[in-house]
């Protein structure tokens, strides 16, 4: 039940950050890779969080 506040607490952060990734993300000067390592840290993220759910439930 703890991850799952984690998780709506987390996406309730990206909702209110969202306009100023966007802004960085659609910025031309910035690095190509940008959004996959956003994209790579929030799947860490869920990944580790769902690890941690599985151990907790054992």
């Amino acid at each position: 039940m703890y991850v799952y506040r984690i998780m709506l607490l987390l996406v309730f952060v990206g909702y209110l950050l969202s306009p100023v990734l966007m802004n960085g993300w659609a910025s031309p000067d910035s690095v190509w890779y940008r959004p996959f390592v956003i994209w790579g840290v929030l799947i860490a993220l869920s990944l580790w969080l769902e690890q941690k759910r599985a151990l907790d439930e054992r």
